[in-house]
């Protein structure tokens, strides 16, 4: 599952600028982040996330492809620059859905703790994932309705 580092610095930091959490942020700022993750691969059908599992990391797609899927039902795929696992940064719960590698990938991973210590230290990250977790609580809340709203009409 795991191997050695296989990317610099600089390639994590390319990276993390196509992630839309850190979009904001610039990229003197993300060596930080880039520092504190940890690299792991997964061979094609390795599971990544169990659903129903409790953790507290993000993982980062470098490389490959991912499914995020609950049973047979595929909800989304990701590949270099997608994101899993990222409210697990703000409040540890079960898993929603399984993460599984399509392909071999390699995957960036940043915990709770070393990311709440990043907040703490770089102010401006913070002010960009609240920013980007906004735009999602909204988006996801404002599609929330519209389906409603669409089932009610019916």
């Amino acid at each position: 599952m795991s191997a050695p580092s296989q990317l610099m610095t600089i390639e994590r930091v390319a990276v993390l600028q196509r992630v839309s959490l850190f979009v904001e942020v610039p990229g003197h700022t993300l060596v930080a982040v880039a520092r504190l993750l940890e690299e792991i691969s997964f061979g094609a059908g390795a599971t990544i996330i169990e659903r129903g599992s409790v953790e507290d990391w993000l993982f980062v797609v470098a490389e490959g492809r991912i499914r995020v899927h609950i049973g047979d039902m595929t909800l989304l795929e990701r590949g270099p620059g997608g994101v899993v696992g990222e409210f697990a940064l703000l409040a540890p719960a079960p898993r929603s859905a399984s993460a599984t590698a399509v392909e071999p990938s390699l995957l960036l991973r940043l915990g709770r703790g070393p990311f709440e210590e990043l907040l703490d230290d770089h102010p401006e990250i913070a002010r960009a994932v609240i920013s980007t977790f906004a735009v999602v609580f909204l988006l996801g809340t404002w599609g929330a309705l519209v389906r409603r709203t669409r089932r009610s009409v019916r």
